[in-house]
């Protein structure tokens, strides 16, 4: 309980500072509809035959290209809210000299990263709010009514995100270029998750590294929900596989978080840029 109340503590700070930079928190709402949404929306609506996604009907199960894309766009934001707003905010810390006096308190370090995460799924699900609106205002998805069904799988994957968080973390902390690091792994965990496309287009190698990715079955598990495509495996099955994933990906991302800061401490290089 203990590390929980220094967590919500940590993640309250951090969100008096969000709502102070109003342009930087709107910012969290509208860079994943130009830079992601529209811009695959508009390309996609190219390829429309009689005002139809045949070629998604074909790969995915579902010609609601709106829908598809958004439901990605989900899972796109939840990695990019773990990876930016815990990993690359310990390089933050870093820029201003405020990490050292921070972990010299009784706060135990990965309680810092903990509190980080709450603070960015906060804000992740403000920002996602405003994303449906103006997904329905503008493009118009066709959701089921078993949408709510996915409800489980968006659960799971927020534990798993926070949990590759903390590997990306440690990751930061051991090579010091954060901005690159965190861009490139962010990127790509997401596009190999399939946020912009099914997974089944992959080439074989690169579909082996999306089906070890708790967040790959996450999003099958909520486009089967939400848009009736079909899922890669049944989907009580497919949601214990994503349960297991997500379960292993928390308690190794704290192991690996915990290795890299005992490295630090025993070379002395929590300070070093």
């Amino acid at each position: 309980m203990g590390e929980l109340r220094a967590a919500v503590a940590i993640a309250r700070k951090d969100l008096r500072t969000w709502t102070r930079y109003p342009i930087s928190a709107a910012g969290q709402v509208f860079v994943p509809l130009y830079q992601g949404l529209i811009p695959a929306f508009l390309l996609g609506a190219t390829f429309f035959v009689g005002g139809e996604a045949v070629g998604l009907q074909e790969s995915a199960g579902t010609s609601d290209l709106a829908g598809f894309l958004f439901l990605g766009g989900i899972i796109s934001g939840m990695v990019a809210a773990a990876f930016w707003g815990m990993a690359f905010s310990l390089r933050n810390e870093m820029d201003m000299g405020t990490l050292e006096p921070s972990w010299l308190t009784p706060t135990r370090r990965e309680t810092f990263v903990l509190g980080r995460a709450l603070a960015s799924l906060v804000t992740f699900s403000i920002s996602q709010v405003f994303l449906i609106i103006v997904t329905y205002w503008l493009f118009h998805p066709r959701f089921l009514p078993t949408i709510w069904q996915a409800l489980p799988a968006v659960l799971l994957a927020g534990v798993a995100v926070v949990g590759v968080g903390y590997l990306v973390t440690a990751g930061v902390m051991l090579f010091k270029e954060a901005n690159f690091f965190v861009d490139t792994t962010n990127f790509l965990f997401g596009q190999a998750s399939g946020v912009s496309y099914p997974i089944t287009v992959l080439p074989t190698v690169m579909r082996a590294v999306a089906l070890a990715l708790p967040t790959t079955y996450a999003m099958d598990l909520m486009r089967h929900s939400a848009v009736g495509t079909a899922s890669l495996l049944d989907p009580v099955p497919e949601l214990g596989v994503l349960a297991v994933l997500a379960l292993l990906a928390y308690p190794v991302g704290r192991i690996a978080f915990a290795r890299s800061d005992r490295r630090m401490r025993r070379q002395g290089t929590l300070g070093q840029h």
